[in-house]
């Protein structure tokens, strides 16, 4: 049953509210869930309530969202139900103001709009398709949301053969869709726009490997072409180039709510919410932040991506957080490091890339069927694992970070 508190409940209750149910959000509430021990009053965690507020009653796995598009997967929804730990409450809707001097938060639910106490804010709102180019809100369709995904879907399945889709975007998520629609309908012609080099974020012989299998699946790509506006069924680039398609699908590049901004608190120029090294508000200690819509101080967090790879240990971190302050402990210090880059390019084919710590990619690999296997496992290891954490925490185990001058080190790099 939803239930929605208007007033924070008096002590010894700790009540800590989750902004969104994604790969962080869910982490973190299960585990700060399944970390109470003892008996009432021996363990202050004991005492912690945990509200969930998501904008739908299901966990999106975002990571599968472009095997919906193409049909090659009838949805990327699970109930969140099925996924969150037992004692955790859910209110479907969606935060449109945090007054962090009042620890409250304005949702809006149905046709109006309900206040939230908290005693600890998680932020973990996520992420989702930037559609700032002039025409593409009207013009393209992207795979950022569930939703937005289904259109997609609908509109690919709808198109007689010979049609031509037009992916504007050159990464991982972009190349990923150009796989599964390429691999799912042959008989459909399928070109990738990229402001820079499809896969140029890759070493060469990486990046090879993909465009050669993109190839096969009948993908075809523009490099360094810019598309500077989306018009009905055209593309306009920056050299002046008339680019016509069926179907647009716009995977350029990625934006945060702007939540954190419009509420005052302390944002990058993303919108991204800025915390400490303990992943704490920088301007409200009682908030903490995790996932995409955050962003952490270079020396520990320079070589973090927008990923479910990074959002779900930022989840688990952010929970430690939470109750280590709820225990009077002091809140440890992120060090997070990274194992794989990894992609589907259809259902039968898959890159796994390995790479060190601080994300620079090792000369292991995996490709071919066998990349595919891989992917899938991580695919569904995800969600394993976010289930395990409602009985078992710590059950999704991350490696350690680069050690701080690395780190920063990777930060001068990308500047």
């Amino acid at each position: 049953m939803t239930k929605l508190y208007s007033d924070r409940p008096s002590a010894p209750v700790h009540r800590v509210v989750v902004l969104g149910a994604g790969y962080a959000g869910v982490l973190a509430a299960n585990r700060i869930l399944s970390s109470r021990g003892g008996m009432p009053g021996e363990d202050p965690a004991r005492n912690c309530s945990v509200v969930v507020v998501n904008p739908r009653a299901d966990f999106v796995e975002r990571i599968r969202l472009h095997e919906v598009a193409a049909g090659t997967r009838s949805t990327a929804a699970v109930p969140l139900r099925d996924l969150l730990h037992g004692d955790a409450e859910i209110v479907v809707g969606s935060a449109t103001a945090i007054d962090a001097a009042r620890r409250r938060v304005d949702v809006a639910v149905g046709d109006g709009v309900e206040s939230v106490g908290y005693d600890t804010l998680v932020y973990a709102v996520g992420s989702n398709t930037d559609r700032s180019v002039p025409g593409v809100g009207e013009h393209a369709h992207h795979a950022g949301d569930a939703d937005s995904t289904e259109a997609l879907r609908a509109a690919v399945a709808a198109l007689a053969p010979g049609s031509m889709v037009r992916v504007v975007g050159g990464g991982s998520t972009a190349i990923e869709i150009a796989g599964e629609i390429g691999a799912a309908r042959p008989d459909l012609a399928v070109e990738m726009v990229s402001a820079g080099g499809v896969a140029g974020f890759m070493r060469d012989a990486a990046r090879s490997r993909v465009l050669a299998t993109l190839r096969r699946l009948g993908v075809a790509w523009r490099d360094d072409t810019r598309v500077t506006e989306v018009r009905d069924r055209e593309l306009l680039t920056a050299d002046g180039t008339v680019l016509g398609f069926d179907v647009c699908v716009w995977a350029a590049s990625f934006t945060v709510p702007d939540l954190a901004a419009r509420s005052g608190l302390a944002t990058d120029a993303a919108g991204r919410l800025r915390v400490d090294s303990t992943l704490t508000s920088i301007d409200s200690p009682a908030i903490v932040g995790a996932g995409d819509a955050v962003v952490a101080p270079p020396e520990v967090g320079a070589h973090l991506r927008m990923a479910c790879a990074v959002a779900m240990p930022l989840g688990g971190h952010a929970a430690h957080t939470v109750l280590a302050r709820v225990r009077g402990a002091r809140p440890p210090t992120l060090s997070l490091g990274l194992v794989a880059q990894c992609m589907s390019l259809g259902r039968k084919a898959g890159y796994l890339q390995l790479v060190h710590p601080d994300d620079r990619p090792r000369s292991v690999a995996a490709s071919g069927r066998l990349g595919a296997m891989i992917k899938e496992s991580i695919c569904r290891m995800t969600v394993d694992k976010m289930r395990a954490e409602r009985t078992r925490p710590g059950a999704y185990k991350t490696p350690k970070g680069p050690r701080p001058r690395a780190a920063s080190r990777v930060m001068e790099e990308i500047r």
